[in-house]
């Protein structure tokens, strides 16, 4: 890659917004999985996973960096749905099965336009900062003018979950207050020692 075209890229993503970072990640996640792809066709494997890892590691940094606190609901669909997403990806690699990254490319491509849309609303009501500005919160549904922006990344978030054939044969994540909390082991007991003098 040329110093030019590396200099653009950098700067791109330093002067992007946080929503124009999202879309980034979208497009970067969709193009790897789609490269993973092209190679395992290839019968080129080494390129095959590697392009997997830069995809998987895409989805995992977006599961990872969601704030609960803010996001509420659409937070929890979002990380069931990555982490199904990063489950179907696993498979991907386990099996060399392609169909598994093809599903979650579609799902992947669904929440793609989902966030186009919700970015387009709220960059026409004068972006998060104005909002933020006039509400004192980022939250959409604090602000009925940008609950719809909101609603079409849910509405794509359940048509991915739904669509391109759903969840098949695994069974659909459950919420993170759902999940059994883990078991403590048990301490063990500190050995006494005795001295005889």
């Amino acid at each position: 890659m040329s110093y030019a075209l590396r200099s653009y890229k950098t700067s791109r993503t330093s002067t992007a917004s946080r929503e124009d970072l999202l879309i980034l990640l979208y497009e970067g996640a969709i193009r790897f999985l789609e490269r993973s792809i092209t190679e395992k066709e290839a019968g080129r494997l080494g390129p095959h996973k590697e392009f997997l890892r830069r995809g998987i590691a895409i989805i995992s940094e977006l599961q990872n960096t969601l704030d609960f606190q803010k996001g509420g609901d659409l937070s929890i669909q979002l990380f069931d749905l990555y982490g199904f997403m990063l489950t179907q990806l696993t498979q991907a690699n386990i099996s060399q099965d392609v169909e598994f990254i093809r599903k979650v490319n579609v799902q992947m491509e669904t929440l793609l336009e989902g966030w186009r849309e919700a970015v387009r609303q709220v960059k026409a009501s004068g972006g998060l900062a104005a909002h933020a500005a006039s509400t004192g919160t980022i939250l959409p549904e604090d602000n009925p003018e940008n609950e719809a922006a909101a609603g079409v990344a849910v509405n794509a978030a359940a048509a991915a979950y739904s669509g391109a054939g759903g969840f098949g044969s695994v069974a659909p994540p459950r919420r993170a207050a759902q999940m059994p909390k883990p078991a403590m082991p048990a301490r063990p007991a500190t050995p006494t020692l005795s001295r005889s003098l």
